[in-house]
């Protein structure tokens, strides 16, 4: 499986600041200000593929979880895709 490439305006980011101030750049920081989501899903395929590719590798969870500061469950949770944001959403109280 290879990974997905970085959304597209993250990537253009790296040229664009390092040039003068312009509209166009207000406009090309405006899209990715829009597309973060789309960078956090991104992000979080990245870890799940790295964390994937580590347990099928020479590592286990017992060897990952202490060096990623994560519980060994985590470590599973992240390399099987499962997230935490839609638990804590769910136990976060409504006002």
């Amino acid at each position: 499986m290879e990974p997905a490439k970085l959304p597209e305006p993250f990537a253009a980011l790296a040229d664009t600041l390092a040039a003068d101030p312009t509209v166009e750049r207000a406009q090309i920081l405006g899209r990715a200000l829009k597309a973060v989501p789309e960078l956090q899903a991104w992000l979080r395929e990245q870890r799940q593929f790295t964390m994937r590719a580590l347990l099928d590798g020479p590592h286990d969870a017992a060897d990952l979880a202490p060096r990623l500061q994560l519980s060994k469950q985590r470590v599973h949770d992240i390399a099987s895709g499962h997230g935490r944001t839609r638990a804590k959403k769910e136990t976060k109280p409504t006002t």
